[in-house]
């Protein structure tokens, strides 16, 4: 009777070993905040969208902005450093010809965009709620947020 127990045991441990994807976490990634001085730095200026992280933020508290995305190309600050994304030409586009996912050399950043609800801020830019999700090579989530992602000109 256990040696029937203990193959049971081992054969259930092998199926789901197998049985599809397993959901887990990658290691947590901390983006940082893109500053002014970093878009003149690497003359990042135009048309574009950017996400904006509304944690812990309330009133006229400015939230700092951790992704920055044009037609072409998206950016992030990790360690210090801005890191380029490509824009995937095949995914959803965003207002200003931004898409709504880059892919870099180990990540793959997405920006989910509640158009309906875009409000009008100034000539030529708006603000919807949106949120961003950032996954490593093996498609595991490394960072995830909800906020607001703005666009304009």
């Amino acid at each position: 009777m256990r040696m029937v127990i203990g193959i049971l045991v081992l054969a259930s441990a092998a199926c789901s070993a197998h049985d599809g994807p397993v959901a887990s976490a990658g290691v947590a990634i901390v983006p940082q905040d893109i500053t002014f001085a970093d878009i003149e730095r690497h003359d990042l200026f135009g048309a574009g969208c950017y996400f904006l992280d509304n944690a812990g933020r309330s009133g006229d508290e400015k939230a700092p902005m951790l992704f920055l995305a044009s037609d072409e190309k998206g950016w992030l600050k990790l360690d210090g450093q801005m890191v380029e994304f490509v824009a995937d030409q095949t995914s959803g586009e965003l207002s200003y010809l931004s898409r709504s996912k880059y892919r870099g050399k180990e990540l793959t950043t997405v920006l989910d965009r509640d158009s309906a609800k875009a409000r009008s801020t100034g000539p030529e830019t708006e603000t919807a709620p949106g949120s961003i999700t950032i996954r490593d090579e093996g498609d595991r989530v490394v960072f995830q947020r909800s906020g607001a992602i703005d666009c304009g000109a």
